[in-house]
């Protein structure tokens, strides 16, 4: 995975339906003057759940790590990949 892409997206199917699992950086706004920090987290998004979920971590090496287990527990839970990279425009 390259570590410099700001996103890196996961699409996913499994009984016609389909479900995206995304690796982002960005930077998050924090206060009123306009400060920042790097946030690194993972979202997941099921059709069936609802909502979008964000889950950030510390460190953007336990969130790829966690992003490559959710993953693989997707694929072991019946999910096909049919996607897997950088997010495509067009």
């Amino acid at each position: 995975m390259d570590e410099k892409a700001m996103t890196h997206l996961t699409i996913l199917t499994k009984n016609g339906i389909f479900s995206f699992l995304g690796l982002v950086r960005a930077q998050m706004v924090v206060d009123a003057d306009g400060n920042n920090k790097p946030v690194t987290g993972v979202i997941k998004h099921d059709p069936r759940e609802g909502q979008p979920f964000l889950k950030q971590f510390d460190t953007s090496n336990e969130a790829i790590r966690n992003y490559q287990e959710a993953i693989s527990t997707s694929i072991e839970r019946g999910w096909n990949v049919v996607y897997q990279g950088i997010p495509l425009h067009g």
